[in-house]
């Protein structure tokens, strides 16, 4: 499949979307440390982020690493309404948005170079416009492939904005931990780690044979191919009100409250 030979694919995040949501509505709690759930976090912002506090972290020891935390119960139609602004913001840069949460997407915009400048300048005003018409910080990573505007945007966190030029690809992804690559879960990593497997560039010093033989056929393949940053997807369409839809069915199943 054909793969563009410049950085034309955006991954935008929200940061920490929904405490976020909360100190955007809630001015009192701008610069504090915020936690949206009760027995289980459902979001940290980054105050309380750095407290150590993370997301689906038990209530109780968010709040004994976190004691100054605010403790918010969730807003659902808050948060989904927020999505909904933020998803036009993306579809008003390009048609092709793949939306893969309700509060993240890939954007192609490989082919805008004439009418709205360079994939850079397109990031940069799409950061403007969610600040300006949605209230919230969002990241953007830029790259070639979608697995590499991902990684992108997770190292620029928060409310930043980087991108990875295809001269640079390897020389910005050899040296990040492991734990960087799709699929490299708490158990896969301990494997590599325990094989002296720390960063992507020892991952692809290996062949693909060897990582298969560590790991399984399928795992070995597919981490082999984004240790090369070989990832031929293009962005596809994805409805953003299906994700809220599956957003909100998971929820259902796991016995929590709907808007």
């Amino acid at each position: 499949m054909f793969v563009s030979n410049r950085a034309t694919i955006l991954h935008a995040d929200l940061d920490a979307f929904y405490a976020s949501v909360e100190q955007r509505d809630k001015p009192w709690l701008r610069g504090r440390p915020v936690i949206v759930g009760g027995g289980v976090v459902l979001a940290a912002s980054y105050e309380a982020k750095a407290f150590g506090v993370r997301t689906a972290m038990g209530g109780g020891e968010a709040r004994r690493l976190c004691p100054r935390a605010i403790v918010v119960p969730p807003r659902m139609s808050a948060y989904s309404e927020a999505s909904k602004a933020v998803f036009e913001v993306f579809r008003d840069t390009t048609p092709l948005v793949e939306g893969i949460s309700i509060d993240e997407a890939f954007l192609d915009v490989g082919g805008l170079w004439r009418i709205a400048g360079t994939p850079p300048a397109i990031a940069a005003r799409l950061r403007a416009e969610v600040l300006r018409r949605v209230g919230l910080p969002i990241t953007v990573g830029v790259a070639r492939t979608k697995f590499l505007a991902k990684v992108a945007s997770g190292v620029a966190k928060p409310d930043g904005l980087l991108v990875v030029e295809p001269d640079g690809e390897l020389d910005f992804l050899h040296p990040l931990p492991v734990e960087r690559l799709w699929g490299v879960g708490k158990v896969t990593a301990r494997k590599l780690h325990e094989l002296g497997i720390s960063t992507v560039g020892e991952v692809a010093d290996l062949s693909e044979s060897a990582l298969m033989s560590m790991l399984g056929r399928a795992s070995g393949r597919h981490l082999h191919a984004l240790a090369h940053n070989r990832d031929p997807r293009p962005a596809a369409h994805r409805s953003a009100d299906d994700l809220r839809a599956g957003h909100h069915a998971h929820r259902a199943h796991a016995g929590q409250p709907l808007p």
